[in-house]
């Protein structure tokens, strides 16, 4: 009778969903969270060092690897609801990406536009299709742009389902944040020795202002600024629990060093813009600094000459900076003073607002769904007015409107528009009540607001790998601010 009251070894392949232990729900759970982790990890740093993933080469690998995205999704909810018998709540976030998807896929089947020729020369005929009607100018190219965007949406999306840890969250912060500070010193030693070209020399950039493995100098800045807001929710993270003594003992010094690095080569990448944000990101995170040295001061006591030490860190770096800087700033307020000579003795309107207006009529021929994701390229050439250079007579192409709103109008149209942007509005509506929780939420989502603010006068999400960033971001953010709320 004795032997049969010993309690029999559990045996986990036949134990049932409801009588799993915590250790096995755990390390099941564990196991997700990591390869997402993993996965988006390598995502970021595959594409911000594969030229910011502009490349024919770059975007297909991206979107290779971005693809893995959808068999970790389903490892995720089949995990979930083997444990708790049911799908992850966070799922119904994802009907505007299906709905999205469903409009774009149905304009592949009204191209609008066919090739033709001309001798040996290809052309590409209008067709005439419907303005109730989603179409695509390039379908194969449309296909692809949507292969990319999936891909990298769930990819970031995972981090919101599956993490269950703040301290992986924050560790994939810091590689990001890392990897930026790598790319920022490469950078900055190709600019130093004068290379011209990417990968110092090795690869000609067709644009004469790159930096480190970015060919664009403003893609370079709107991934700083995103980076640098990653850094300063890290730093605050620590000094929000922690006094400054104990700082020293945590990775809040080398978050602030890493931002400043990080800070330190916009002016000497030439981008104006990023510049200003970035000062003005700076002078946000001293006062925020002091404070709270002030409310610490007023609460506990002691020194308060430590509420000054950001006002003097900034300073620090704009006297360390300039001098490296310098012949970049210089060339780029040459080239300001220039412009403004040229639009005071212009009698016609400045160029970049002429684009505006030229995207505009584009977008309003077909206000309802747009000529097509991905197809401004090929479509503004129609309503493009300056086609040709006052000065030199040449053709002027524009393979971006320099605005991602109005470029966004143009070729998703009102419908296809808001489904793309209910696909942030949606997640962060949900979550909008826990992302006060945490100061690296808050950052996160400070550097996301930013960088929609200046994808009005810029295309900051043309770039691959800022537009990869910036999702990370954003759902990193309500991953943690959920995460924040519930411990």
């Amino acid at each position: 009778m004795s032997g049969n009251l010993q309690p029999s070894p559990v045996n986990p392949s036949v134990v049932t969903a409801g009588s799993r232990t915590p250790f096995l729900v755990d390390q099941d759970e564990r196991k997700v969270a990591l390869a997402c982790l993993y996965h988006v990890a390598l995502l970021v740093i595959l594409a911000t060092w594969a030229f910011g993933g502009m490349a024919d080469w770059a975007r297909t690998l991206v979107s290779v690897w971005a693809s893995l995205a959808l068999p970790l999704l389903i490892w995720s909810v089949r995990t979930s609801i083997r444990i708790r018998s049911s799908a992850p709540r966070q799922l119904h976030l994802l009907w505007p990406l299906i709905a999205f998807n469903l409009v774009v896929l149905v304009s592949l089947a009204f191209p609008g536009f066919r090739t033709g020729y001309y001798g040996d020369e290809l052309l590409y005929i209008r067709n005439l299709v419907s303005p109730w009607l989603p179409s695509s100018a390039r379908p194969a190219i449309t296909l692809g742009a949507l292969w990319l965007f999936n891909g990298v949406y769930l990819s970031a999306f995972n981090l919101l389902l599956s993490a269950r840890s703040r301290h992986t969250l924050r560790a994939l912060l810091f590689i990001i944040v890392f990897n930026a500070l790598a790319l920022a010193v490469f950078g900055t030693f190709q600019k130093l020795t004068h290379a011209d070209g990417l990968y110092f020399g090795l690869q000609p950039s067709p644009q004469p202002r790159f930096f480190a493995s970015f060919i664009y100098h403003n893609h370079w800045g709107a991934f700083c600024v995103l980076m640098i807001a990653a850094g300063f929710g890290l730093f605050f993270h620590h000094v929000h629990r922690h006094t400054i003594r104990e700082l020293a003992r945590t990775p809040a010094i080398f978050a602030l060093l890493t931002v400043l690095a990080i800070a330190l080569t916009i002016p000497m990448s030439g981008s104006r813009s990023c510049t200003i944000i970035a000062l003005l990101l700076l002078g946000g995170a001293a006062l925020h600094w002091m404070g709270i040295m002030r409310r610490r001061h007023r609460t506990f006591g002691g020194r308060s000459s430590s509420a000054l030490l950001g006002l003097a860190v900034l300073i620090g770096l704009i006297a360390v900076s300039y001098p490296l800087a310098k012949p970049a700033i210089q060339e780029r307020l040459r080239d300001t003073r220039h412009q403004v000579e040229q639009t005071r003795h212009s009698d016609s309107l400045n160029s970049r607002l002429v684009l505006y207006r030229d995207t505009w009529h584009m977008a309003r021929d077909r206000l309802l769904f747009g000529w097509g994701l991905a197809s401004f390229p090929n479509v503004f050439t129609i309503y493009n007015t300056q086609n040709r250079g006052t000065a030199d007579n040449l053709p002027h192409y524009y393979h971006d409107a320099h605005n991602d709103w109005l470029q966004t109008l143009a070729e998703l149209g009102i419908v296809g528009a808001v489904l793309l942007a209910l696909c942030a509005v949606l997640p962060f509506w949900r979550f909008r009540h826990v992302v006060g929780r945490s100061f690296i939420s808050l950052y996160l989502l400070c550097g996301c607001a930013v960088l929609l603010l200046y994808a009005w006068v810029e295309f900051p999400f043309g770039n691959v790998a800022v537009g990869i960033c910036y999702w990370c971001s954003f759902f990193l953010a309500l991953g943690y601010g959920r995460l924040e709320s519930d411990h």
